[in-house]
């Protein structure tokens, strides 16, 4: 997760009166649509743009220091209470709509998320307000209120005291603060800074609801919430004192903000995931928008808000994807086995990278190298196993591994380490480095595709100590590839050009405008799959690209292309797309390229394309091809053909006979007939109609065909009539036999 600056502003007041008052940022409130930001400043609430950090308008309603604002569920109304013993409810246009009192200062406020009831607690006791009811019902406490939350449906709330303990209460009761259902009294018993009810999804399902509670006893407590009811589930200990707590991501982290000055990330099970952002001052109160935005407040008027980004650490090695998940877990994918396994590290995931059965997890101080063990075979589970262990705290902007090696990317140097953390050697190279990948080599020598800022190309054997130039381009490299016998090159630059380039002749072969990615097969040298506003273009050799339209949600970066499957990086997912090669089979087919042909059909194609590709084999006399089609779809008829046509060539007969035998086997009668006649042997034809006993057909073919030819089929005619029990056919043997002459 990478924080990004948007903007910070330091809020000063010109009159002496408010500036003596000080300027710490006590409550933060985000408008649920997100256009405003609330600030509980001094004595005023200052409504910004939170997408620029300006201010909207500057609110005078109190007399005293502002401790808490909150907006209501639909943004109709926001609340602020003060020192002054009052809240006022103001509009969505900034006027005061009205004002009730408590008895003594107002600590903190919270409206439902899923009503406009809000409930206000002071230093004594804490209240109820709803819109229908004008009295604001309130009950006695025995501690001070310090914070307040309610559940996701709106039906409970807690409120956090300075003796350490929670109530959670219920808005139904026999009260009009409802009744007390659950009460936690924390170890430390020290007050209770920040409460947050969150729900935890799974599946796509809502599985539980938590309840994070910050205490100034340096901790986070996890209470799993039910109906009132709490149940502790964890608790977590810190070494500052927390101000504000956020958890989110489905509950596998949460953000925290405290007297270390930081804005922390911190996993639930984990350990501490590091500072996102270090502040001048102690940051008194924190907001969160939707799980993509932060904004922090400090106790010297400082306002700062960052954007969250959760950038994707991944690695694709063929059909292995590995990827991090939850900040601190590998997972490791094999996409067309459908099998996955988990690593736990219990540390940030920084970066990860797979290579055939070796996987590196690089660590905050440490590189985990492991390897597969099982999963190839059917039945299998994936496993991997960790073999070697380097405590070494790497800078790297890259990381690839080989079956032998480990090799960093940093600016523009590459070094290549054995996995027990030696160093062997060092490449430095003229530019920043963009992109690399492992292309495959022997073991130990394997071989390394980069790509370079300004446009360099080059590959770099792991046991070589001297880069190899591809090809120089005039622009920045996005994404480079190579293909399968590294004799075609493709690039995609800034300008998203993609350029397909034939190593050996060093020349262009194609190039395509508009692209984003884009990938070779690795189980074909010819196909290549590259995209760019939201189609994808198949193209093997000179042919017309195969397009197809993506859905959104299949709109990405390709990141690789093996067998008919194309991988596309969406957002932080991984889609597995299978493409149709029929296309691309019937261009071969149509250029007589039988062999090309078979070896797209292997990536995958249906059983009509098999046959399809065997009777064109077939009949283009390319029996190997024809052959080893059948066999794929165990065409025992075809194959039988395929054998008596071999073993005919193999006896002398001519390309003519062999046509006019697979004509007549596939009933192209026509076709045969016209073979026969060319050769001479109306005679053989003649047998064929006769045997059939397709005697009507033999004489619309053998129409144009000599006398002797003629009569001879009118005898085979009239000795088939004597020998059937038809009576009809009977009495025209006479009639053939006189046509004949033989009577």
């Amino acid at each position: 997760m990478l924080p990004v600056l948007t903007w910070i502003d330091k809020h000063s007041f010109e009159d002496e009166d408010e500036a003596e008052a000080g300027s710490c940022i006590y409550s933060l409130a985000f408008k649920p649509d997100g256009t405003q930001l609330l600030v509980a400043i001094g004595t005023r609430v200052i409504v910004y743009d939170p997408n620029d950090g300006s201010v909207l308008v500057s609110l005078r309603g109190h007399k005293e220091l502002v401790y808490a604002v909150s907006f209501s569920f639909n943004g109709e109304k926001y609340a602020s209470g003060s020192q002054d013993r009052t809240v006022i409810l103001w509009s969505e246009q900034h006027e005061g709509l009205l004002k009730y009192s408590h008895n003594d200062a107002i600590q903190c406020l919270a409206f439902s998320p899923t009503s406009t009831t809000l409930i206000s607690c002071a230093v004594t006791d804490f209240g109820i307000w709803t819109q229908s009811d004008k009295n604001v019902s309130k009950q006695k406490v025995h501690s001070k209120c310090t914070s307040c939350a309610w559940s996701t449906d709106g039906l409970f709330y807690a409120i956090g005291f300075y003796d350490g303990s929670i109530t959670v209460r219920s808005l139904s009761g026999p009260t009009s603060t409802g009744e007390e259902t659950a009460r936690v009294e924390r170890p430390g018993r020290e007050p209770i800074w920040s409460l947050q009810f969150a729900q935890i999804i799974t599946n796509e399902h809502v599985s539980s609801e938590l309840l994070v509670i910050a205490d100034w006893a340096q901790s986070i407590g996890f209470f799993t919430h039910e109906q009132g009811r709490l149940t502790h589930k964890s608790d977590k200990q810190l070494d500052y004192d927390p101000t504000g707590v956020h958890l989110f991501n489905n509950g596998c982290f949460f953000l925290c903000t405290g007297s270390n000055k930081k804005l922390n990330l911190q996993t639930v099970n984990a350990g501490d995931l590091g500072a996102m952002a270090q502040l001048d001052a102690w940051p008194w109160s924190m907001a969160v928008l939707k799980q993509r935005c932060v904004v922090v407040g400090c106790v010297d008027g400082s306002l700062a808000c960052y954007q969250l980004m959760l950038n994707t650490i991944h690695a694709l090695h063929k059909d292995r994807y590995a990827f991090r998940e939850n900040q601190t877990d590998v997972v490791i994918q094999q996409l067309q086995k459908q099998k996955s396994t988990r690593i736990r590290c219990n540390d940030l995931v920084r970066k990860v990278a797979i290579y055939n059965n070796r996987l590196a997890i690089q660590l905050s101080d440490r590189v985990l190298i492991y390897r597969q063990l099982t999963g190839d075979k059917e039945g299998e589970s994936l496993e991997y196993k960790l073999m070697d262990k380097i405590n070494q705290n790497f800078e790297c902007s890259l990381l690839v591994i080989t079956s032998q090696h480990l090799i960093l990317c940093h600016d523009r140097r590459l070094t290549c380490y054995d996995l027990r953390g030696i160093k062997q050697r060092e490449w430095i190279m003229e530019s920043l480095i963009r992109y690399i990948k492992v292309v495959g080599g022997p073991i130990g020598r394997e071989t390394i595709l980069v790509g370079m800022r300004f446009g360099l190309v080059c590959k770099i054997f792991v046991d070589n100590p001297f880069p190899v130039e591809v090809v120089r381009l005039k622009s920045m490299i996005r994404c480079v590839d190579i293909s399968l016998s590294k004799r075609k090159l493709a690039t995609v630059d800034e300008e998203g050009i993609c350029v397909i380039y034939d190593t050996e002749k060093k020349e262009i072969i194609n190039q395509e405008p508009n692209m984003a990615s884009v990938a070779f097969n690795s189980a074909n040298e010819d196909l290549v799959c590259y995209s760019g506003q939201g189609v994808l273009n198949i193209k093997s050799h000179w042919f017309t690209p195969y397009q197809q339209r993506l859905e959104p949600s299949q709109q990405g970066f390709v990141v690789g292309f093996m067998g008919k499957c194309v991988y596309i990086l969406h957002m932080y997912s991984m889609q597995s797309l299978e493409i149709p090669l029929t296309s691309q089979l019937l261009q071969f087919l149509d250029n007589k390229m039988f062999r090309e042909a078979y070896e797209l059909a292997s990536l995958g194609v249906t059983e009509r394309d098999w046959k399809m590709l065997g009777s064109e084999a077939l009949e283009n006399m390319e029996f190997d091809v024809a052959r080893k089609s059948f066999f794929r779809i165990r065409d025992c008829r075809s194959l039988l053909l395929v054998n008596e046509l071999i073993e005919m060539k193999n006896r002398g007969s001519s390309i003519n006979e062999l046509k006019a035998h697979l004509y007549a086997h596939n009933k192209r009668f026509r076709d045969c007939v016209q073979l026969l006649q060319q050769m001479g042997a109306e005679n053989v034809a003649l047998e064929m109609f006769a045997d059939l006993r397709m005697f009507e057909q033999a004489q619309e073919f053998l129409s144009n065909s000599s006398a002797e030819t003629q009569k001879l089929l009118l005898r085979k005619k009239a000795d088939w009539a004597q020998t059937s029990n038809d009576q009809r056919m009977l009495a025209s043997v006479p009639e053939l036999l006189m046509s004949s002459g033989d009577l």
